[in-house]
């Protein structure tokens, strides 16, 4: 949903204060009603679904804000918000597993939905634009003259092809660690490992984000990520490679994310350069959907 959302909040900005609300509204209303889900298509309507639309609203203005606040260190600001994301990849996945085992699937979803509540709602409070919005604004057309670009479809084409393999190693890990004959933990272990290390990837990345080309970084990434698969986890036959392929490829791979900005300042280079106007949220729009259609 994220080029739905953000072309239409680029288009009416004036909804994006109403945003946030209604996404926790949604966000936590789904976690309530999938703990009272007993079918398959319940917990697809409710987990899949409502939760997907309720997180989207969230996340579009909170990005959009964010590049309305940071001009020269935006890729700093994006890789944080992504070490943000990874961090919380290493701590809730034991702290929701414990959950489970001791209270079972419906406590556990409305105790998550009870602290997004707590958590998040003080948060809505400092999501705000730097820039007043004014009525013209909401009345302009939307220019689509980047799509000519490109920069912006070579940048696109590999994105998604970055996110078709993203997931597949994390995916596996904790198989592969279990047909090595290593204790069931060990996969937990190693996917925390994974999200502990894409934490300085981000912020590293997008640091490098405002000081290199685009096309450097990402190659940064692309080689990082590609030398961990082939060396540590093809040929892993213990746990120690497999802590140093979950350590290098969460740092490089895990990273990605945080290229985005880079790519959008790439893109605004060469539209500009061509007296093309480019709208920064429909960009970051295409660009973030490569995450649906890869992941």
């Amino acid at each position: 949903m994220m080029p739905l959302s953000f072309t239409l909040l680029t288009r009416y900005p004036r909804l994006r204060p109403y945003c946030g609300p209604f996404g926790l509204v949604i966000t936590v209303a789904s976690l309530i009603l999938s703990s009272y889900a007993t079918e398959v298509w319940q917990f697809i309507a409710s987990q899949g679904v409502l939760c997907a639309i309720g997180s989207g609203l969230l996340f579009s203005p909170t990005t959009l804000y964010l590049d309305e606040w940071f001009i020269v260190r935006k890729g700093l600001a994006y890789g944080t918000i992504w070490a943000g994301k990874s961090a919380a990849g290493v701590i809730f996945p034991f702290v929701m597993s414990s959950l489970l085992s001791r209270h079972g699937a419906r406590a556990t979803l409305q105790a998550w939905a009870i602290a997004l509540v707590i958590l998040t709602t003080p948060l809505l409070f400092f999501l705000k634009p730097r820039i007043p919005i004014s009525n013209s604004r909401t009345q302009r057309p939307l220019s689509w003259r980047f799509l000519k670009h490109s920069t912006f479809w070579m940048m696109q084409t590999g994105n998604v092809i970055q996110s078709f393999g993203y997931l597949l190693p994390s995916t596996y890990l904790a198989s592969y660690a279990h047909s090595l004959g290593l204790p069931d933990i060990t996969g937990a272990v190693l996917i925390a490992v994974f999200s502990l290390a894409s934490v300085p990837g981000n912020f590293i990345l997008g640091l490098l984000g405002d000081r290199l080309k685009p096309t450097t970084v990402i190659l940064i990434s692309s080689l990082g990520s590609t030398i961990s698969v082939f060396l540590f986890w093809g040929l892993a036959a213990h746990i120690a490679l497999l802590v140093v392929f979950a350590i290098l490829y969460g740092f490089f791979a895990g990273g990605f994310s945080s290229t985005d900005p880079g790519i959008l300042k790439e893109v605004k280079r060469q539209g500009e350069g061509q007296g093309d106007s480019v709208d920064t949220g429909l960009v970051i729009g295409l660009l973030l959907s490569r995450r649906g259609l890869g992941l």
